[in-house]
């Protein structure tokens, strides 16, 4: 980031580097499904097809509008607040910055749902769905405590629950789509369009940057209001979203 570069040349650079980790997770997790399960790619629940970029726009738009109404009751009780915009500062200089964060949010999720989602829950499939789903989404949540050392227990709850709807669309819709759009869509609308609070600190990458006041119990302070119960709240809505769309698969 502190090459001195244009914006524009510069995103072009932070863009391929920022995708090497994803890339490489992909083909060590391909070889372990050939190779290892003797399991098609398919398996891991990336089926090709049309299906596959409506199930990502599906998913991105429950992502969206949840967190979209967790920050709107937030802003509404006074407890969020918009500290900075985009425009007000060097927005084009800002660029790389941007792009580096969607595509960390885009690797992480990607990531996530193909270890926990994807390999993980194929391995546990033969036990029965109901010891994929839940495994799976406690394995995800216990690795999301490694995040901050004081995260609120709610978090934890919560990235349960996240686990869960995901596992659930994996499992009814037999791809990875559908929750890899929640996923994406779900970190981009709070990390860079939102600017809320992420892991303990202030997120500075969003077209807005914002401070979240009020108890920890509801808004989860700096660990992000999916620490708290707006987060519970948004889950709760994202479920009922999610089963309107998955008897359409």
């Amino acid at each position: 980031m502190g090459l001195d570069l244009p914006a524009g040349p510069l995103a072009l650079i932070v863009a391929p580097i920022t995708c090497i980790p994803l890339l490489s997770a992909c083909v060590v997790t391909g070889l372990f499904c050939i190779l290892v399960s003797r399991q098609p790619i398919t398996a891991l629940g990336l089926v090709p097809g049309a299906g596959a970029v409506l199930g990502i726009v599906r998913g991105a738009g429950i992502g969206f509008g949840c967190v979209a109404l967790e920050f709107l009751i937030g802003v509404l009780a006074g407890h969020v607040r918009i500290r900075r915009y985009w425009l007000s500062r060097d927005s084009r200089n800002s660029v790389p910055e941007f792009v580096e964060g969607i595509l960390i949010f885009l690797n992480g999720a990607i990531f996530e749902e193909l270890m926990f989602r994807g390999y993980l829950f194929m391995v546990l499939l033969q036990y029965g769905p109901v010891a994929a789903i839940v495994s799976s989404s406690i394995l995800f949540s216990a690795v999301h405590l490694t995040r901050h050392r004081k995260l609120p227990m709610l978090f934890t709850l919560n990235a349960l629950l996240f686990g869960v709807l995901a596992a659930v669309c994996r499992y009814y819709t037999g791809a990875l789509w559908l929750g890899i759009g929640l996923h994406f869509a779900w970190n981009v609308a709070a990390g860079s369009i939102l600017g809320l609070p992420y892991s303990g600190k202030s997120f500075k990458r969003g077209v807005v940057e914002c401070d979240v006041h009020g108890p920890i119990w509801l808004t989860g302070g700096l660990h992000s209001l999916d620490a708290g119960v707006l987060g519970t709240l948004a889950l709760v809505i994202a479920a009922l979203g999610i089963l309107a769309v998955i008897p359409l698969y």
